[in-house]
């Protein structure tokens, strides 16, 4: 590493930093009829980049910031394009593949569950809502990781974590595999993006105000008497879920009374059809009990005995079913009274709708029955309608899904103003409108209900507050569990804790879901907060012109007072920028490092010295060395005890081979070593971990084990590493 440095002012050699690190920007990128906005186009850079570096990188901008349109801009570099969505978004897709003059295949998360894909492998694969792809113990994962093993992967949701970090490391996991585990902080900073609206300053969204709450009635009997239900007895397939299915019920009646009659409704007709397969001998299973039934569990066929298989001991768990269905047939008669819980939510909600005349209203809730019952009892009023799975509905009677969204929200969705007379203003949805539709007309949200997670609260209000809004500020109303069901669902405390977890690990907007509840601990943040909290102030530098022909030149160093000996040097390593910072003699890519590094670096310009050149030279490649010792004694892999497995099943292979055949078996083992060796994805590394306890023999082992498919950065594994240095500010005491 022989340097010949030139010196360059201060300003120039923090502009050439912030030019290394923060890329070129396309001068207003145009898709189509699209213009992305400045903080969708400093994204694309980075992304790209984190595509390059990792196979894959994750987009978790905050809701409504226009993740779509940055998505189509990045995949304009590929040819063959799959997009993974919900299906409720298909239609979206479709139009924004349109405006932009693109073409891509789509499947949906639900096709994806319920069989392999018959789609070719794509180059560029895009899970949007990319949540719904964070259990790997579901069947959709699986086959998305295949989609996966030889794409690109472009990960898109503002909320990727929903209950705990682990929900994130299986994200990534697709394209890292089990390097998502201990992914380096600058690792997970260059393939994880997230920027909120608020710090981003994007135009259109608008404030997101505090959360005002309001209690509603309660009835603690109605609690004890579903605490004290006994256990329903499972299906013949499945698990007991014990104290879970009573909490179940508490949940659903802290969403409304409506959604808890019509649970025990089910629960009873449910009953009813064991009692009778077990009268008759049988004991079904989850599928054959479905089978069986129909009017959405409520009432069941006949002939139980055709249906399922035999039990032995048939009259012992008849005894517990008629128990538990006599127990809630003596629920629903006790409470099937008229109560004014529901009456107290209704009022609550024409109350707001009061105090806001002619404002647009969403209302979310978990259950159907929940939006039904608030919709039977406001209808009346005019301007309402109510969407669920079902469909859409207004006082007239049926209508479309996409008529009553354009109904409520004309200029978000591009269609014609109602008249009066059809116009919505308010809207009451179940969750499945709180992913990927624009209500940017509205002003105001309403949660009916907590559900279990932080995330989809805050979907739902990224229904509204988003680019495109109408209003400056957007109110949001919260309706909280009746206090007996809080007593025993902890749910605000629930979901505020999760919220929390996903505030540390990957950033979270506002004040949180609860009003006094969700108090910001300022002291930790998470990486990508900390990380555009660096490229805020490396902006700020690049308003400076940066030394000319950086790329091509001998690097550029100068000089400032500090306050404190160290150094702020920017490269280039396997054609990725680094930022390295060197305080107290100890060289660091941490980021909090970086950032008081960057911060002290703007004194006054001092006297750059020849010892100060050489110091930092010397540490540099000494830093360098270190680097690539770790990498060659695999301290930095992945799964070692796998990867040694393999490579002594790989030496044994040669060792045992005879002379004629060594030459042939010597070409194999070089090619299984590099897979062996490699980086890869959930789907390779699961076909790895098969091979690691193979029985095949050696010969065919190293055939299967070369063929693997390599990972798309596979070129990049194996290479010594070396510091490019391209500008080094030297920090003077």
């Amino acid at each position: 590493m022989d340097w010949t440095f030139e010196v360059e002012s201060p300003a120039a050699v923090r502009a050439t930093i912030a030019h290394v690190v923060l890329g070129a920007r396309l001068p207003e990128p145009t898709l189509g009829s699209i213009t992305l906005k400045p903080h969708q186009e400093s994204s694309i850079e980075r992304l790209e980049s984190a595509l390059d570096e990792f196979a894959g990188a994750l987009l978790c901008d905050d809701v409504g910031m226009g993740k779509t349109f940055v998505a189509l801009a990045i995949a304009r570099r590929f040819q063959h394009r799959l997009i993974v969505a919900p299906a409720a978004l298909e239609a979206m897709w479709r139009d924004a593949l349109s405006r932009t003059g693109m073409s891509a295949r789509f499947i949906t998360y639900e096709q994806l569950s319920r069989s392999d894909p018959s789609e070719p492998a794509p180059e560029l694969l895009i899970l949007d809502e990319a949540h719904h792809a964070r259990n790997p113990a579901a069947k959709r994962y699986a086959r998305i990781a295949q989609l996966a093993r030889n794409a690109r992967v472009l990960l898109l949701t503002a909320t990727p974590i929903h209950n705990r970090r682990a929900d994130l490391v299986a994200l990534l996991s697709i394209f890292l595999g089990s390097r998502a585990n201990d992914l380096s902080e600058r690792e997970l900073s260059r393939c994880v993006v997230r920027r909120d609206s608020e710090s981003t300053h994007v135009p259109g969204i608008p404030e997101v105000l505090p959360v005002m709450a309001y209690d509603v009635p309660d009835d603690s009997d109605v609690v004890a008497g579903l605490m004290g239900l006994p256990p329903p007895v499972p299906p013949r397939d499945g698990g007991s879920g014990g104290a879970l299915i009573n909490l179940g019920l508490v949940h659903q009646w802290a969403s409304s009374e409506a959604a808890l009659m019509d649970s025990v409704r089910r629960r009873i007709g449910r009953a009813t059809a064991l009692v009778a397969s077990l009268q008759a001998g049988r004991y079904p299973t989850a599928g054959e009990l479905a089978a069986w039934t129909f009017a959405d569990g409520a009432l069941q066929l006949g002939f139980a005995e055709l249906l399922a298989a035999p039990t032995p001991d048939g009259a012992a768990l008849l005894d517990s079913v008629a128990s538990h269905a006599s127990a809630l047939e003596g629920f629903r008669a006790r409470y099937r009274r008229t109560s004014h819980i529901d009456e107290g939510r209704a009022r609550i909600l024409a109350e707001i709708r009061n105090e806001n005349p002619g404002a647009k209203i969403v209302a979310f809730a978990q259950y159907a029955a929940t939006v039904s019952e608030m919709f039977r009892r406001l209808a009346r009023g005019g301007g309402v309608a109510m969407l669920t799975a079902s469909g859409a509905q207004v006082a007239g009677g049926k209508l479309s899904r996409q008529d009553a969204i354009e109904r409520f929200a004309p200029h978000a969705n591009r269609a014609p103003r109602p008249s009066h007379a059809e116009a919505i203003d308010l809207l009451l949805a179940t969750d499945l409108l709180s992913e990927g539709v624009n209500l940017q007309d509205a002003q105001s949200i309403v949660h009916l209900d907590v559900p279990w997670t932080a995330a989809r609260m805050e979907q739902r209000v990224g229904r509204v507050a988003r680019m495109g809004s109408s209003y400056p500020r957007v109110r949001v109303y919260q309706l909280r569990p009746p206090a007996s069901a809080e007593s025993v669902l902890h749910a605000e405390a629930l979901v505020s804790t999760k919220w929390q977890v996903a505030r540390r690990t990957v950033g979270a907007n506002g004040p949180g879901p609860f009003s006094g509840r969700d108090d910001i601990d300022s002291s930790t943040s998470s990486i990508p907060a900390r990380t555009e909290r660096l490229r805020a102030i490396l902006e700020r530098w690049a308003f400076h012109r940066p030394a000319a022909g950086v790329s091509d030149r001998n690097p550029i160093v100068a000089a400032v007072a500090a306050g404190e000996a160290g150094f702020i040097a920017a490269g280039y390593m396997r054609n990725q920028p680094l930022l390295l910072t060197c305080r107290a003699g100890q060289l660091t890519l941490d980021l909090e490092a970086q950032i008081v590094a960057c911060g002290r670096a703007e004194g006054a310009p001092a006297a750059a010295e020849t010892t100060g050149y050489n110091a930092a030279r010397l540490a540099i490649l000494q830093w360098t060395e270190s680097v690539n010792a770790s990498e060659s004694a695999g301290a930095d892999a992945t799964r070692p005890a796998r990867r040694k497995h393999l490579l002594n099943r790989i030496d044994s292979a040669l060792q045992n081979v005879p002379p004629h055949l060594r030459a042939s078996r010597a070409r194999l083992a070089t090619a299984a070593r590099r897979i062996a060796a490699a980086p890869h994805g959930a789907a390779v590394e699961a076909d790895l971990d098969l091979l690691a306890s193979s029985p095949l023999s050696d010969d065919q082992w190293l055939l299967a084990l070369s063929a693997l498919d390599p990972a798309p950065n596979l070129a990049q594994s194996g290479e010594e590493a070396s510091f490019h240095l391209r500008a080094l500010l030297l920090l003077q005491p």
